[in-house]
């Protein structure tokens, strides 16, 4: 039998969780989604992350990120009262769903992505990510 095995899987699921007021929230289990669900997020990281990619946000664009940072925010926001999720800024739906996919981003199945900026104003890599390793990288 291999000593290393190729996966270790928990069949219970490994839903990650946030902290907004004080409050414990569980957010939604990546492996939880369906296959087509699961194509979807990456897909709607990706599409945020080419966004992020732009020196310059045009309006059309920034709506578009709003939209798309919405819908991933919604998909993953698991436990989250519509009451609390109504009070959290967009910035902080933003970080939410960062850290989502940082969390689960060996389970993806997507192309490495580029580094997103983080609120430090150092680089991660994120959104619609395979790599099993965050990549983090402090600016010189």
């Amino acid at each position: 039998m291999a000593q290393n095995p190729l996966l270790d899987l928990d069949s219970a699921g490994n839903a990650e969780t946030v902290i907004i007021d004080g409050t414990i929230y569980a957010l939604t289990d990546f492996d939880s989604f369906s296959v087509i669900d699961q194509h979807k997020i990456q897909s709607l990281g990706r599409r945020t992350l080419k966004i992020l990619a732009e020196d310059e946000l045009s309006e059309p664009a920034a709506e578009e990120l709003s939209k798309v940072v919405d819908e991933l925010f919604e998909r993953i926001a698991g436990t989250i009262p519509k009451d609390v999720k109504a009070k959290l800024r967009p910035g902080a739906r933003m970080r939410i769903t960062n850290a989502y996919f940082l969390a689960f981003s060996g389970a993806q199945g997507a192309e490495p992505s580029e580094a997103t900026p983080s609120e430090d104003g150092s680089a991660t890599q994120s959104l619609g990510s395979k790599d099993s390793t965050a990549v983090k990288s402090t600016p010189g």
